[in-house]
C-alpha cells in the first residue's frame, strides 16, 4: 500500500469526524490498498452512474482506523493474495466468521462505509456495538482519486491502447449481415485472447441504417439488427486490466458515407481537438469544457446536430471506476489541475442518417493537456468490399 494514500486519509477522518473506514471489495478498497492486481468484479451500478448495490456478501474487507492502523479480513478464496502482498495487515476468516474476525480492530463510534456490500456491513457494526453511527464512505475519497499519480497513468495508457487496437480488429472484421450482437461479441473474443481481465461496462456497437430508426438513444437500438451498406455505426467500448478502466468512442460508416456526415465527424473530432489545446492547468474549469466544443462544433456549421446542449454534458472522470467524479457538464465547479483524467464524448445526430459520438481519454500534465486515445480519426468510411 502506498503510505501517501492512508496519510491522506487519515486526513479525511480527522476532518470529518469519523473514527475509520470500512471497505468491501471496491474502488475504495483497491485504492487504500494499492491492490492493482486483485481482481474484483466492476459494475457500472456500483459507482456514479447509479447505487443499486452489486454485491449482497463481500470476499474481503478492508477497515483503516483514523490512526492510520489497516486490517484485511479475507476469505479462503483470498487469503493467500493478501497474506502474500500484506503480511502484516491480513487476518484469514470464512465468510460467515466476518463480524467475528473484525470486531476486535473495531474502534470508536462513527464508521464510514462505502456503497458496496452497505447493508450488510452495516448490519454487521451494529452487531458488534449497537451505539456505532454508520455514514456514508463511498465519496470520501473522490476528490484525491481523481488525481492519478505515475503508475495510475501508466495503467491507463496500456488500456487505453489496448482498446484502440481492439476496436481496430473489430473493423477489420465486420462484414456484411453480422448482428450488432455479433459485432459486440468481436470485443470479448479480443479481449480473451490477449488476457484482458473484462470489459468496464457493457459495450455497444450501434447500427443506424440510412432512413431506418430515429430514436436518438444509441443503447434502444435492437442488437440483432444486421449491418448492411449506408449503416452508421457508433461504438462505445470500454476493457478494464490491472485494476484500471477504459472508455473509448468513434464512429464509422459502412458503405459510402453521405457528405454531412463525414463533415460532421471530422467537426466532432477537431472539436475534441480544439478543447484539448485551449485546457490551461489551474486555470480552467470542467464546466466551460463543453462550451469549447460547442464553439468549434459551431463555428464548423454542426451546432443543431450537437445533443446535450441543455445540460452540456461531455464526460467524467475514469481510472478505478469507469465513471469517477467530477462530471464533465455545466454544473460542476471544478479547477482542472495535472493528474486528472476524464472521458469526453461529445455526440451528434444526423436525422434518417446516423447517430454519431467521439470519445476520448484525457490526461492533465502540467503544461496542458495529452489524448491517452489515439485511434485514427481518419478512418470513417468503411468499404464494404474490405
Amino acid at each position: 500500500m502506498k503510505e501517501s494514500r492512508i496519510i491522506k486519509a487519515k486526513e479525511i477522518m480527522k476532518d470529518q469526524n469519523i473514527d475509520g473506514m470500512l471497505y468491501a471489495q471496491s474502488a475504495n478498497f483497491q485504492y487504500l490498498l494499492d491492490c492493482k492486481d486483485f481482481y474484483w468484479q466492476r459494475a457500472c451500478d456500483t459507482n456514479i452512474m447509479g447505487r443499486s448495490s452489486a454485491f449482497n456478501m463481500p470476499c474481503a474487507l478492508l477497515y483503516l482506523s483514523s490512526n492510520g492502523e489497516c486490517t484485511i479480513i479475507a476469505n479462503h478464496e483470498n487469503y493467500d493474495y493478501f497474506k502474500k502482498n500484506y503480511p502484516d495487515n491480513t487476518v484469514y476468516s470464512y465468510m460467515d466468521q466476518f463480524e467475528d474476525a473484525i470486531s476486535p480492530y473495531i474502534k470508536g463510534k462513527r464508521i464510514a462505509v462505502g456503497y458496496p456490500c452497505f447493508d450488510y456491513l452495516s448490519n454487521m457494526l451494529k452487531e458488534i456495538d449497537k451505539d456505532i453511527e454508520v455514514v456514508d464512505g463511498e465519496d470520501l475519497l473522490k476528490d484525491v482519486r481523481c488525481y492519478k499519480d505515475a503508475d495510475e497513468i501508466e495503467e491507463l495508457r496500456k488500456i487505453c491502447k489496448f482498446t484502440d487496437d481492439a476496436v481496430m480488429y473489430v473493423v477489420n472484421n465486420l462484414k456484411e449481415g453480422m448482428t450488432q450482437r455479433e459485432a459486440e461479441n468481436l470485443l470479448v473474443e479480443y479481449g480473451y485472447k490477449n488476457g484482458i481481465q473484462d470489459l468496464s461496462f457493457p459495450p455497444t456497437i450501434g447500427f443506424k441504417t440510412q432512413n431506418t430508426i430515429t430514436t436518438q438513444v444509441y443503447a434502444l437500438y435492437d442488437r440483432n439488427w444486421k449491418l448492411v451498406p449506408q449503416t452508421g455505426i457508433a461504438c462505445d467500448v470500454g476493457f478494464m486490466n490491472n485494476g484500471y478502466c477504459s472508455d473509448w468512442g468513434r464512429s464509422f460508416y459502412y458503405g459510402k458515407a453521405p457528405e454531412i456526415c463525414k463533415k460532421g465527424y471530422k467537426a466532432l473530432n477537431d472539436a475534441i481537438l480544439y478543447m484539448v489545446d485551449n485546457i490551461v492547468p489551474y486555470k480552467t474549469n470542467i464546466n466551460e469544457l463543453y462550451q469549447m466544443v460547442a464553439d468549434k462544433v459551431e463555428e464548423l456549421g454542426f451546432i443543431e446536430n450537437l445533443r446535450y446542449r441543455d445540460i452540456q454534458m461531455l464526460g467524467h472522470q475514469i481510472g478505478i471506476d469507469c465513471h469517477e467524479f467530477p462530471l464533465v457538464n455545466k454544473d460542476n465547479d471544478f479547477i482542472i489541475k495535472p493528474g486528472m483524467t476524464f472521458a469526453v464524448e461529445p455526440k451528434m445526430w444526423f436525422e434518417n442518417e446516423m447517430y454519431m459520438r467521439v470519445e476520448d481519454i484525457v490526461l492533465i500534465t502540467e503544461t496542458g493537456a495529452e489524448i491517452l486515445t489515439n485511434f485514427p480519426r481518419d478512418l470513417f468510411e468503411i468499404d464494404v468490399n474490405h
